[in-house]
């Protein structure tokens, strides 16, 4: 294999595939990336098995070939050259990169045990291809995702359960303790399957996909098998399995409406919650909110610290409400909360905490309550 190509271009595939290589000490051909030079330029490979990325890099390939090398020290070595143009030479077993007078060679390993990543270009292996609105599949995710739970006792909860139904794409996610739950309007009718995919996955792809340059649609598309799901963009594809089982019925357990309704400033109130974690984070993350005349009252103590207290002008209707919250569901509800005004609805101290956009219907939140003493 030879071929040319920037400094510049390799160093920016290597910084994202980089993020994609496995820690399985079981499996080290995992530690690994797959480069692979043909027509189309030099294709970048990695997976840790969950998630796995193909990073095209444009390149000029005088001679076809693939090998594999250790992601870090390959990695490392790019990055510490000069922003010029610099060569890949593969004889038998070893490769070597030059750029100006810089020069290394490495031992290269079989590609035999590396696994094969499928791509949306391999037609036949995929089926049911289409294409969404990249500015509004970064905007559901950002909305969902914080919500999956980040262990694996229960997988179907590390999940983001994604469905598409009469023109409308609906993303959900829940660990238990929250639910945060995003519908967007589609341009037109797709059909796919009720999927739930890993939500670090997801995190992943709309963090590179906003990296990038601008596109207004992108290509998904699942493997013949359904059992994984690809996302192909500006030269990336991004492939993670579906999680198999079967996500709670979330639709039995999100309150209707709650009698006690308050409209209060976004940043305000994360201001507020920002400041009163201070002292909840010494006495077991718990943030008090007592709804009363027209003001909500933000409070903490924390025996060995001391206690705090906020008090915020709010709109209220219905009856007065004291509830309890861990403060860092809400911290992390606001931080993805994009409008200014946040709808909040109650039923009771030991009812699930409602949160809503008094202008867009298509979010919806919910918190679970801590019992308090008091």
């Amino acid at each position: 294999m030879k071929t040319t190509l920037l400094q510049e271009n390799l160093n920016k595939a290597l910084s994202i595939v980089g993020r994609f290589v496995g820690n399985n000490t079981t499996l080290s051909i995992l530690e690994n990336l797959l480069f692979t030079a043909d027509k189309e330029g030099l294709k970048i490979s990695a997976t840790d098995l969950e998630t796995g990325i193909v990073f095209w890099v444009p390149a000029k390939v005088e001679k076809e070939g693939f090998f594999v090398l250790p992601a870090k020290k390959i990695s490392e070595f790019i990055a510490s050259l000069p922003a010029e143009e610099l060569s890949l030479n593969q004889k038998e077993d070893k490769i070597t990169v030059s750029c100006q007078n810089y020069k290394a060679t490495f031992n290269v390993s079989s590609t035999e045990e590396f696994p094969k990543i499928p791509t949306i270009k391999q037609k036949q292996d995929i089926n049911n291809v289409f294409t969404l609105n990249a500015e509004g599949f970064i905007s559901v995710v950002s909305q969902v995702a914080f919500a999956a739970a980040n262990d694996e006792s229960r997988p179907v909860l590390s999940g983001v359960r994604m469905n598409i139904d009469d023109k409308k794409l609906q993303l959900v996610a829940t660990d238990g303790y929250r639910l945060s739950l995003k519908t967007i309007s589609l341009k037109e009718k797709i059909e796919m399957p009720t999927t739930i995919i890993p939500a670090r996955s997801l995190e992943e792809i709309i963090r590179i996909l906003a990296m990038g340059e601008k596109e207004e649609e992108f290509k998904v598309g699942f493997t013949k098998k359904n059992n994984q799901v690809i996302f192909s963009f500006n030269g990336i594809e991004i492939t993670t399995r579906i999680i198999e089982g079967t996500f709670p019925d979330f639709e039995k357990i999100i309150p209707k409406e709650g009698n006690s309704k308050i409209e209060i400033d976004k940043e305000s109130l994360e201001k507020a919650v920002r400041t009163t974690s201070i002292f909840a984070r010494e006495s077991a993350n718990i943030i008090k909110l007592e709804i009363k005349s027209g003001k909500l009252k933000i409070s903490a103590n924390a025996p060995q610290v001391g206690d705090n207290q906020i008090s915020l002008d709010i709109k209220q209707k219905g009856p007065d409400l004291q509830i309890a919250f861990n403060w860092r569901f809400l911290q992390e509800f606001l931080s993805s909360f994009t409008e200014d005004e946040v709808l909040f609805e109650g039923n009771g101290s030991l009812q699930p905490g409602i949160f809503r956009s008094s202008k867009n219907p298509s979010f919806l939140h919910v918190i679970m309550p801590v019992r308090t003493e008091s």
